[in-house]
């Protein structure tokens, strides 16, 4: 587990950080969107508490639910890890298309985790530390 989550945020960082950057630098107008700067206690409050409740509940609804509504008509391999991640990528579509790709690969990890594992919480901490890692360093 340790390995694929460490692999999950490196991935994250940099080759999601590459294709975020390159995608929305050549199209800067699919941007809509950004989020919100906070400084002091409400900075330690929002990557402590808000960071693990956007984990904890994107990953209930685009792994565990997802994979609960869409394994009967796609079965449980390799279809259903790219319609995941596609729905995962989809959601962020306001933060620009290189947001969008970059969610979708690292969806695609996520999910990957999950159906390896049998547990949700692999991807949320994997998911938990990728947000860390690009909001809080």
């Amino acid at each position: 587990m340790t390995v694929w989550i460490v692999g999950i945020v490196l991935a994250d960082h940099y080759l999601g950080g590459w294709i975020r950057r390159t995608i929305n630098g050549l199209l800067p107008a699919t941007v809509l969107g950004a989020y919100p700067e906070v400084q002091g206690w409400l900075l330690v409050v929002d990557i402590v508490f808000g960071l693990g409740l956007v984990a904890l509940s994107e990953e209930i609804v685009f792994r565990r639910c997802a994979r609960h509504l869409l394994q009967s008509y796609l079965d449980d391999g390799f279809a259903l890890v790219l319609a995941t991640s596609f729905l995962f990528g989809a959601y962020h579509w306001w933060t620009g298309f290189g947001n969008i790709g970059e969610a979708v690969v690292i969806g695609g990890l996520l999910m990957t985790l999950y159906r390896r594992s049998g547990a949700l919480w692999p991807a949320v901490l994997g998911h938990y530390l990728t947000d860390i890692v690009n909001f809080a360093l």
